[in-house]
């Protein structure tokens, strides 16, 4: 605004330029007038010179406190008049969802009790409006709006509009002759939008993962041997209804590169270069890269690491012959002193103990440097799942051949507070609970309890290991347990408690081999149920009637084994042994198989056993890579009255072939046999899910069918189970979330029930048909009292699984589809878990 300034003013001046006798501020409230007459270049015996005046003007407005200024003369007054700018109430933001005002404050520099002016407000609309950019939505509006309240106040309103998020509707590459606009596509970041692609939010446009698609365009050349390659031009278009971009990419291939000669020279003296030579990643004739370039500078930095060369510089001298399109390359190992460890300084540990970190390094200060030992170190640290990231630097020590180790680690929760449910159709609702603290007071301490509560079975664990016993590197522990198995659907013949505790000790027997081993005391108790025991007693007896009735060669054996009375027929009185005219348990338990007998009782178990361990994976929780293999054995018989061999061995294989891809393929197996005597129930095998998704837990294996509504699973004393799994990734945005996801298929089998009766005559097929008519009045042609699943045939089953970082804790569900079954197996096509960590 210029002042204005009265006709005959300004001629006055220009005639005299009068002396400013008196300086008056008319208009201000809040400023004082004195604060008013600071910012003007004039003062008080100055003349009215209009240069100054037009700067004060200038000054007045550049404060911001002000919406209008007037500068006037009369009588030797300077008159100022001003409008001051209205104080911010309060900011308002009006129809954001995608962004919550904390966000949106941020972006804001105006604050209540400031002074409001429009060009702050266009400020404050433009930082926003970047933020709705940086997320996708270009097609955001914001409009202010001001209130106006008493005492030259007002609220300050932003009205917003979000829109939806500006997708990539299509990319497109010009001058790509060598590959396919699909091949360049699946190179960038950026990903074009569609229907289905509902867990990603790569298909959002984003500036910066345009400038990041170029170079990824061009690393993807230089790797593919086209050297000259450069992206031309990058264009990104918005449609006018602001909703997509198109983006346009044009290339400049250049033509095809191969290597020429490789050369290293190796510039410490007690090292030869031909030593460097085995590390080379390219000959002479391979196609260029430049990955392999930066991946051989790497391995030839790790080779010197491993010689106590720490700050060793690789420089790589590129030679290009474009004519015969050959790139001759000479490695330059720079010389450079054998380095010692002067020292090994922690941080970011707040709740684990420098010396849990420092028992896992390979190297310890004074020690001669070796890369290969840096990097175990920080595998194992790694390993210990501690540490949500862990990364060890090498820098410069107080000499040339000293080099500290700065280990940097970034805790995370190591309590877990797990919740399992379920539903099953043979133990109805399944409960689990366990609570763990796997580094207790930071001392790396392992300490847990655990729960599983269902309709057939209770169950309460406390577990503590003690890593590094007594300062050495040996793991002790202890556990104590309690175990009652109530009569269920697939087990209706007994009830069984167990108590006890084992006692645990292990020890390395080298970097990745480990030998363990253990004690356990059990007592277990196991008692027939009497309403089964009636039935099996009423179902058998009336068996040997009939088969004496229609078996003649059978019958004159069967009755001289059961016909006490000898009165030519079986029934209930022949087993009265004492003629009191009742049957006790004892009697009524004639007819049952010996297997059945011998397991009823009370016992002890007294068992030592052993584990042997190899193991190489990156992380014992969530690996990716890595092999791990065990062989265990415990033998029940040192004391007690129970005597058996149980032999079991598992395995596990992880490898990440591309990025966010973790492919699984593992089993295991087992074998149990008696010594001198049967395998008890307690002691069998029982397998099913969650070890082998698609079934029940203990949904499969030998089966007997007393009665023609009714399986029991009697277990086995040998077992096998195969799994196969990809972890695959569902986009960025489903990352963010904590969600995974993977497919798989599981097989195995439960075989050698030692059980005693004739195996089922009958199909599956058979059998569902005749349960699914349901008609008593119609008999079953075959014999149900028989075994049934006591094969090593395999079962099979197919799934997807889905993890998810909750904010009430990990969630996983698993759907499996049963492929291959055997008669009597249960199936189970949901199972899921949910829990938390603390």
């Amino acid at each position: 605004m210029t002042p204005r300034v009265l006709a005959q003013d300004a001629a006055q001046i220009a005639q005299q330029v009068p002396v400013i006798r008196q300086i008056s501020v008319i208009g201000s409230e809040r400023v004082e007038a004195e604060t008013v007459a600071s910012y003007l270049t004039v003062k008080t015996g100055d003349r009215f010179e209009a240069g100054k005046l037009d700067e004060s003007l200038k000054n007045l407005f550049a404060t911001g406190l002000f919406s209008d200024v007037e500068l006037s003369q009369q009588n030797g007054v300077l008159i100022v008049r001003v409008v001051e700018n209205p104080i911010i109430n309060r900011i308002v933001f009006e129809g954001n969802k995608r962004l919550d005002n904390d966000k949106l404050i941020e972006e804001v520099r105006l604050r209540p009790r400031m002074v409001f002016t429009r060009a702050k407000v266009r400020s404050d609309v433009q930082r926003m409006m970047e933020l709705y950019r940086r997320s996708g939505r270009f097609a955001a509006i914001i409009e202010p709006k001001v209130v106006q309240l008493d005492q030259n106040r007002v609220d300050l309103i932003f009205e917003v509009q979000e829109g939806p998020k500006t997708k990539v509707s299509r990319v497109n590459f010009i001058g790509n002759h060598k590959y396919s606009d699909g091949d360049l596509r699946d190179v960038m970041a950026t990903k074009e939008a569609r229907w289905w692609k509902i867990f990603t939010s790569n298909d959002t446009f984003d500036p910066d993962r345009l400038a990041y698609d170029q170079q990824q365009l061009r690393q993807h050349y230089l790797n593919e041997g086209y050297a000259d390659f450069r992206v031309a031009s990058a264009v990104s278009e918005l449609t006018p209804d602001r909703e997509d971009f198109f983006i346009t990419f044009t290339l400049e291939e250049g033509e095809l590169y191969h290597f020429g000669k490789i050369n290293v020279v190796s510039e410490i003296r007690d090292v030869d270069a031909r030593l460097f030579e085995a590390f080379l990643l390219m000959r002479e004739g391979d196609i260029y890269s430049a990955k392999r370039i930066e991946d051989t500078i790497e391995a030839l930095t790790n080779a010197a690491g491993l010689l106590g060369y720490a700050f060793v510089d690789i420089q790589p001298q590129v030679d290009r012959d474009r004519e015969g399109r050959i790139i001759n390359i000479t490695f330059t190992v720079k010389d450079a002193p054998r380095v010692y460890v002067e020292r090994i300084n922690i941080h970011g540990n707040v709740r684990t103990l420098d010396k849990v970190i420092r028992r896992e390094f390979r190297l310890q200060e004074g020690d001669a440097f070796n890369s290969a030992l840096v990097t175990r170190s920080e595998s194992r640290l790694d390993r210990l799942s501690f540490f949500r990231e862990v990364e060890v630097e090498k820098t410069q020590g107080s000499e040339p051949d000293r080099m500290v180790l700065d280990v940097k680690v970034e805790e995370q929760a190591t309590g877990e507070l797990n919740l399992g449910a379920g539903f099953s159709s043979l133990e109805n609702f399944i409960f689990d609970f366990s609570i763990r603290e796997r580094n207790l007071a930071g001392r790396g301490q392992d300490l847990s309890l655990g729960l599983r509560l269902s309709g057939y079975t209770q169950q309460a664990t406390l577990s503590f290991t003690e890593p590094y016993f007594m300062g050495r590197n040996v793991a002790a522990g202890g556990d104590l347990f309690i175990t009652r198995t109530e009569p269920g659907i697939y087990n209706t013949a007994y009830s069984s408690l167990s108590r006890g505790f084992s006692l645990r000790a292990g020890m390395a027997i080298s970097e990745f081999w480990t030998l363990s081993t253990r004690y356990t005391l059990r007592y277990d108790t196991v008692k027939p149920v009497d309403s089964y025991i009636q039935s099996y007693f009423d179902y058998s007896v009336s068996s040997l009637q009939t088969r004496i009735e229609n078996d003649d060669a059978a019958a004159p054996i069967l009755l001289d084994r059961y016909d006490l009375n000898r009165d030519g027929k079986i029934d209930a009185t022949d087993f009265d042994l004492n003629g009191d005219g009742a049957l006790s348990q004892d009697e009524q338990l004639d007819v049952f198989p010996q297997y059945y007998r011998e397991s009823f009782g009370s016992y002890w178990q007294s068992i030592i056993g052993y584990t042997v361990g190899f193991d190489t994976r990156n992380n014992l929780i969530r690996p990716t890579r890595g092999h791990s293999f065990y062989f265990s054995q415990d033998f029940a018989g040192l004391g007690g009255n129970v005597r058996y061999l149980k032999t079991r061995v598992n395995f596990d294989n992880y490898w990440t072939p591309w990025e966010g891809w973790t492919f699984r393929i593992g089993g295991e197996s087992g074998f149990v046999e008696g010594i001198g005597e049967n395998v008890r129930f307690s002691d069998k095998f029982y397998i099913g899910g969650p070890r082998i998704r698609g079934f029940d837990a203990g949904g499969i294996g030998p089966r007997r069918f007393a009665q023609a509504t009714n399986t029991r699973s009697e277990g086995g004393t040998a077992y096998y189970i195969g799994r196969g799994e990809l972890f695959f990734p569902l986009g960025d945005a489903a990352l963010e979330m904590g969600i995974n996801a993977s497919a798989f298929v599981d097989v195995g089998s439960l075989w050698r029930g030692q059980l005693d009766g004739e195996k089922c005559g009958f199909s599956l097929k058979e059998y569902n048909d005749y349960i699914d008519l349901g008609d008593p009045d119609v008999d079953f042609p075959y014999n149900l009292d028989c075994i049934a699943g006591d094969s090593p045939s395999p079962r099979v089953a197919v799934g997807i699984g889905f993890s998810w970082q909750s904010p009430f804790g990990p969630f996983r569900i698993d759907l499996a589809k049963t492929l291959r079954k055997q008669l009597g197996d249960q199936t189970q096509t949901l199972q899921f878990n949910v829990g938390t960590t603390f």
